[in-house]
């Protein structure tokens, strides 16, 4: 009998993981609270405590109001940003996997080279 009892007390024969309980809020709890811990020296986060401070560069704006700027002129100055905010802004173009039609290829020469045997295409 006490054999018994034991093997219904042992967590490791329970179905499921029994430390997703529900807590009187109706929350989960997680299953690894020992985990690893969030990265708080990392430098986005360092960032992201930034954004809403004001920025030394640009009195009276936020460093988010200031890198939106300074990101759009660089935008309109230089292709390579702007191909950056466009594919943040609206997402990257999708290269279709399969056509809708046939596949059709045009080779055009621009000069016309001897068809003898052992000539070089291209050669004078």
């Amino acid at each position: 009998m006490k054999e018994i009892e034991k093997q219904s007390n042992n967590k490791n024969l329970r179905r499921g993981n029994p430390a997703w309980g529900k807590r009187a809020d109706g929350t989960g709890k997680s299953g690894n609270p020992n985990g690893k811990p969030h990265n708080e020296a990392s430098i986005t986060a360092k960032q992201r405590e930034m954004l809403p401070l004001p920025c030394p560069y640009a009195p009276g704006k936020t460093w988010l109001e200031w890198l939106a700027d300074r990101g759009m002129a660089l935008a309109g100055e230089n292709a390579g940003y702007y191909r950056e905010l466009m594919d943040r802004l609206e997402g990257k173009v999708t290269q279709p996997i399969t056509p809708d039609g046939p596949i059709i290829f045009k080779v055009i020469y621009d000069r016309v080279w001897d068809k003898t045997p052992g000539t070089t295409p291209g050669a004078s």
